[in-house]
C-alpha cells in the first residue's frame, strides 16, 4: 500500500517564483495528498498566489510573522500541520521534474531518509521565465547549469545510494517518514538565520538509526536563480546548537515541532518517539 505523501515547501516574499514551483506540482505523475506552503512572513501577495492554486492542489498556507530568517520554525509549523505518512521537502524556488514526487515515494523505505541534488538556472534564464504562468526546464534548456544533476536514469539510482553518504545535505530535495520526523521533533526552533538546520536534522535522524540514501538520477529538480543573501554565512549560534547536539548525542530536540502541535497530536508525537526508542 502506497503511503500518503505531502510536499512541504518554504517561501518568503517571492510569489512569481512560487507560482512556477506550485505549477510544477500540478504536473506530477503522482499527485501529493497535501501541499503545505511554509511561509516565513510574506505579504498578502504570497497568500493570494497560494489561493490561486486551491482549485488545482490540496494546498495549505502556514504563515508566521516576519521576524527575520526563521526557516526552521516555519518548517516545523508546516510539519505540525501535516497529516500524510511521508514528507517530501523542497524550497519555494524549486521547479520539479514531473516524476519528482513519484521518485521520492518509490524510493521510500523504512529506516532511511532521502536526499537528492539539483540543476541550476542562470540569472538570464530566470529573468525570462519568472513572469511566465508556467515553465518546466529540461536537459537541453539553454541557461541550465549542472546538467549531470538533471539526467534521469532510474535504473542506475541503486548504484549511488551511498554516494555522498556523509556529505552535504540539501534541504531543498529531501524526504522522510513523518514518524521519523516526529521522533526527532523536527528542526530546532532556536536556529534563526542562515545555515546548519538541515545538517543538524539529518545528524539527529542518523543518531535515531535512520540512514541517508542518495537518489542520484532520480528526483530531478531545478533551482531558480536568486542573488545570494548578503548575510549568507553559517550563523554562529546555529553552529553552537549543532555542536551541543553532537557532543550530547542528542536525537530529539526539546525545541521542535511539538511546540506547534495540538494536545492530541502531541500525544501521538510522544507515542511515536517512544516507539522509535524501543525499536
Amino acid at each position: 500500500m502506497k503511503p500518503t505523501v505531502a510536499v512541504v515547501l518554504c517561501t518568503y516574499n517571492n510569489p512569481n517564483v512560487l507560482r512556477l514551483s506550485l505549477y510544477s506540482i500540478t504536473q506530477q505523475t503522482l499527485m501529493p495528498n497535501e501541499v503545505i506552503v511554509a511561509d516565513d512572513g510574506s505579504t498578502q501577495e504570497t497568500k493570494r498566489m497560494v489561493e490561486s492554486f486551491q482549485d488545482r492542489l490540496p494546498i495549505k498556507h502556514v504563515w508566521h510573522e516576519d521576524k527575520g530568517f526563521r526557516r526552521a520554525m516555519i518548517m516545523n509549523r508546516a510539519f505540525a500541520a501535516c497529516t500524510s505518512d511521508y514528507v517530501v521537502q523542497i524550497d519555494g524556488d524549486i521547479i520539479m521534474e514531473r516524476h519528482f514526487v513519484e521518485d521520492h515515494v518509490k524510493e521510500a523505505r523504512r529506516g532511511y531518509f532521502l536526499n537528492g541534488s539539483r540543476g541550476k538556472l542562470t540569472k538570464e534564464l530566470t529573468d525570462r521565465i519568472v513572469k511566465l504562468p508556467a515553465f518546466i526546464p529540461h536537459l537541453f534548456t539553454r541557461g541550465l547549469t549542472r546538467k549531470p544533476n538533471v539526467i534521469r536514469l532510474p535504473w542506475l539510482t541503486p548504484l549511488f545510494y551511498n554516494y555522498k553518504k556523509d556529505g552535504m545535505v540539501r534541504g531543498c530535495n529531501m524526504s522522510f517518514w513523518r514518524d521519523d520526523l516526529y521522533a526527532v521533533n523536527g528542526y530546532d526552533n532556536r536556529m534563526v538565520g542562515y545555515g546548519t538546520e538541515d545538517i543538524d536534522l539529518s545528524a539527529r535522524l542518523k543518531r535515531l538509526g535512520v540512514k541517508k540514501r542518495f537518489v542520484k538520477f532520480k528526483a530531478i529538480e531545478y533551482h531558480i536563480y536568486h542573488p545570494e543573501h548578503a548575510t549568507k554565512h553559517i550563523d554562529t549560534k546555529n553552529h553552537d546548537i549543532y555542536d551541543l547536539h553532537e557532543a550530547g548525542n542528542v536525537v530529539r530536540t526539546d525545541y521542535g515541532l511539538s511546540d506547534f502541535l495540538q494536545p492530541e497530536s502531541a500525544a501521538r508525537e510522544a507515542e511515536a518517539s517512544e516507539k522509535q526508542e524501543k525499536e
